[in-house]
């Protein structure tokens, strides 16, 4: 992957990253306790994701794009709205959102490897946790969608 490439689709990820962080920042206003110190970690997580990506950039001798932040705006705007829906809306909102997550990330280190690069295969190993984390953040808010859909019924 050539180094223009490269940093655009890392800008991309961080855009994308900012706007997980917005979804999890108002982890105070919900009811539920668990769901509370849920969100609150995925939200530490959702930093340390966008710290990792932004020094990746900034070792690449780049500089993160001021644009990365506005998907901060659209996850905020996204907390907006979902004050207005229930918590199982929500979950499967962030469930659903995750799971992209996980495949975008998939993809890009998949495409990272495809070459043999060592730079770009030590970019992948970087990334590669992000991946495994947004899975399994995926998956703790499927299990949760459950409890509360068999607790309702």
């Amino acid at each position: 992957m050539e180094d223009k490439q490269l940093i655009k689709g890392l800008n991309k990820i961080l855009t994308f990253e900012h706007g997980h962080l917005g979804m999890y920042k108002n982890f105070l206003d919900y009811e539920d306790k668990e769901i509370r110190r849920v969100f609150r970690r995925f939200m530490e997580v959702e930093i340390e994701h966008i710290n990792k990506i932004s020094t990746i950039i900034r070792n690449l001798g780049s500089t993160p794009s001021p644009l990365v932040e506005s998907g901060d705006i659209i996850g905020k705007l996204f907390g907006i709205t979902i004050n207005f829906a229930n918590i199982k809306d929500v979950l499967k909102a962030f469930s659903f959102i995750e799971k992209k997550s996980q495949q975008g990330y998939a993809n890009f280190i998949a495409e990272l490897e495809q070459n043999g690069d060592k730079r770009n295969d030590f970019i992948a190993e970087l990334a590669a946790p992000n991946m495994l984390e947004a899975q399994l953040m995926h998956l703790w808010l499927e299990d949760k969608l459950k409890n509360i859909s068999s607790s309702q019924n």
